[in-house]
């Protein structure tokens, strides 16, 4: 076995051209790239919000007990001392006081600055940009909206927000306030189930809940794992190609000449690619870090954890090694053979995402490329690089090793018997 394996490495490390791909230019793509889009990632500084909204008040909010005892009485079948009980009790609960509030509080005060203005004005200034959106409160909004609450039916009159045209700044303001109108609508159907006529708003309640302590991933540690990952990769096609040469060089008589069983021919190229695909990474990500800082500070499990990761990858690069050798016995034509094999890496990359990320892909793009081997080891890489929990890797490392285990039945099945290769 020690034969086979020095003999595959021997032919590797004897063709310069490909240490240098496989070596030299990940660390060059890298270091480009991270100076390309250095700051894109940046987590130094906190993204704040600087949210400028219009709020036209149209609403008449004088008379609201006795407006909404009129109606109450004249639409909502409701006796006039109920009616009067219930309006009392309304007036202590204003919909657009508890609105000015919200957005007035101090969890929106760092981001939203509110506007009280006129339509016209307020038209005028979202036109030119100088205020992202309008909130319109139209006249009638609060007895409307009192009187949906006790009776359940839909109020004819809601509040309009405007813009001139869709950014992220007036999408945050849409949600915002959208929130809040979910919130006062889900305790009004909350108090008609329990049958209260209470009118009580309850501010919804906001803030940041921290989850767990994880550290920041940068563009260039994102970098640093797609092409050291899709270097490796192609290292299934590198030595598998090598079978064209040794096909020439009469390989497998010299094999029967020795007495050595065929299989080991196999074996030796899923091993040598092991090693070949784990130094490759290894080094990769070394010297991306002492010459880019990428996973600074650091411990020694964090390193540890990396190298666990590595060599289930490189496990699977090895059976994907084995069933592209496989096949190269079978074919006639090795340059077609190889240009299969790198349409079948490219496609891996892809789905991957070692060459864009995958979240800019459609939901079922994402779920295909979460199966390959590639996505599957950048994802976890990045979930170990920002919590290192030890549990992550339990899941991935299953589906490595099975596919590992697919790669290398689908390889011994297509290795040619005596004659056939």
């Amino acid at each position: 076995m020690g034969s086979f394996i020095k003999k595959d490495l021997l032919l590797f490390l004897r063709d310069r051209k490909e240490i240098i791909i496989t070596l030299a230019l990940p660390i060059l793509i890298i270091a480009v790239l991270n100076f390309a889009f250095a700051g894109l990632l940046d987590n130094d500084e906190e993204t704040t919000l600087d949210l400028q909204l219009a709020l036209v008040n149209q609403d008449d909010d004088e008379n609201i007990a006795e407006q909404l005892e009129d109606k109450l009485v004249a639409e909502g079948s409701v006796d006039e001392a109920e009616a009067a009980m219930i309006a009392e009790r309304a007036s202590y609960s204003d919909p657009v006081q508890a609105l000015f509030d919200f957005l007035e509080s101090e969890d929106l005060q760092e981001w939203i600055t509110v506007h009280e203005l006129d339509e016209v004005t307020a038209a005028e200034k979202v036109e030119q940009g100088e205020i992202d959106g309008m909130l319109v409160i139209p006249n009638g909004f609060t007895v409307e909206s009192l009187y949906a609450g006790f009776t359940g039916k839909a109020p004819n009159v809601s509040l309009a927000y405007k813009m001139e045209e869709e950014t992220t700044n007036n999408g945050t303001l849409y949600d915002i306030i959208h929130g809040f109108i979910d919130n006062l609508n889900y305790q009004f159907a909350i108090q008609q189930i329990g049958g209260s006529n209470e009118t009580e708003i309850v501010q919804p309640q906001g803030g940041v809940e921290q989850l767990g302590e994880g550290e920041t991933f940068t563009l260039a540690q994102y970098f640093t794992l797609a092409m050291g990952i899709l270097f490796a990769l192609f290292l299934a096609i590198t030595v598998a190609a090598k079978t064209g040469e040794e096909i020439r060089q009469k390989v497998f008589n010299r094999i029967l000449v020795t007495n050595s069983h065929p299989m080991l021919f196999l074996i030796g190229k899923m091993v040598s690619t092991f090693i070949l695909a784990s130094l490759q990474m290894t080094v990769v990500f070394i010297l991306a870090h002492f010459i880019l800082d990428v996973f600074p500070g650091r411990s020694v499990d964090f390193w540890l954890g990396v190298g666990v990761i590595i060599s289930l990858f490189s496990l699977g690069v090895a059976g994907l090694s084995a069933v592209f050798t496989s096949i190269s016995l079978r074919m006639k034509d090795i340059d077609a053979a190889n240009g299969v094999f790198s349409a079948v890496v490219m496609v891996l990359g892809v789905l991957g995402g070692n060459f864009v990320p995958i979240y800019v892909f459609p939901d079922w793009m994402q779920k295909l490329g979460e199966w390959t081997p590639n996505g599957l080891s950048l994802s976890v890489l990045m979930e170990w690089i920002q919590y290192e929990e030890t549990s992550s890797l339990m899941m991935p490392s299953l589906m490595l090793i099975g596919f590992f285990i697919l790669c290398l039945v689908i390889g011994l099945a297509m290795y040619p018997r005596r004659g056939e290769a």
